[in-house]
C-alpha cells in the first residue's frame, strides 16, 4: 500500500470539526483517555513538565492530560491546519508540523507521546529521531498505536499507512537512540504502547 500523505491530511481535515463525536470519536477519547493516564505517570515526578503530543489531532489527549496536570506545559503539532485550529486554545500550544519536521530546539521536552498517529508518519524512522531529539535526557517517548504480530491496515481506525509490527517499532526505536521499549496495553489488544527513554 502506498501511503498518501497529502490524501491523509486532507481526509482529517475533513473530519476535524467532528472528529471527538459519534461512535468513532467516543473511541477516539478512550484512547486518548487511557494513553493520557499514561503520559501522566511518566511525568509523576516531574515539577511543571513539558509535553509535546506529535500527531495531536483535536487535542483530546492534551486537554485530558492538562485536567491532571495543570502545571503542564504543553504543545502539540498535526500536519492537517483544520486539526490545529481545532485543537488551539490559550492552554495548548499547537502548530502545524510533521513528526519527521519538529519545530522545536533540542531538549525542549520532558515527554514526547503520539496516540494512534505513528501509522500515519511518512518516514518513521526520521519521526522517531527527531523525537528523540527535542526530548531532554532522560526524557520518555510514549509511542501507542496500532502495533501488530504482522502488518495490517488501519482503516477501521481511519485513513494512513499501516500498521508497524512491535519487533520493527522496537527495533526502529532503538535505532533512534531511545533505551529498549517496555510495551503496554491500551485498547483492547489492538492498541498498545511502547514506552523509551533516551
Amino acid at each position: 500500500m502506498t501511503f498518501d500523505r497529502e490524501r491523509d491530511v486532507v481526509a482529517y481535515d475533513r473530519r476535524a470539526g467532528g472528529y471527538e463525536r459519534g461512535p468513532r470519536g467516543l473511541l477516539h477519547r478512550e484512547i486518548a483517555r487511557r494513553v493520557g493516564v499514561l503520559a501522566v505517570s511518566l511525568v509523576a515526578g516531574t515539577p511543571a513538565p513539558r509535553i509535546l503530543d506529535v500527531g495531536c489531532g483535536s487535542g483530546a489527549l492534551l486537554r485530558f492530560v492538562g485536567a491532571l496536570r495543570p502545571e503542564a506545559r504543553l504543545a502539540g503539532v498535526d500536519p492537517a491546519p483544520e486539526m490545529v485550529r481545532v485543537a488551539s486554545s490559550s492552554r495548548l500550544a499547537v502548530v502545524q508540523a510533521v513528526a519527521e519536521s519538529l519545530p522545536f530546539e533540542d531538549g525542549s521536552f520532558d515527554l514526547v507521546v503520539s496516540s494512534t498517529s505513528f501509522s500515519h508518519w511518512k518516514d518513521r524512522d526520521a519521526g522517531l529521531r527527531e523525537c528523540r531529539r527535542v526530548l531532554v535526557p532522560r526524557g520518555a517517548l510514549l509511542l501507542a498505536d496500532v502495533f501488530t504480530s504482522r502488518p495490517l491496515p488501519t482503516r477501521v481506525f481511519g485513513p494512513g499507512g499501516a500498521a508497524a509490527s512491535r519487533e520493527a517499532a522496537d527495533a526502529a526505536i532503538r535505532a533512534a537512540g531511545f533505551a529498549a521499549p517496555r510495551w503496554r496495553p491500551v485498547f483492547a489488544s489492538v492498541i498498545q504502547a511502547a514506552v523509551a527513554t533516551t
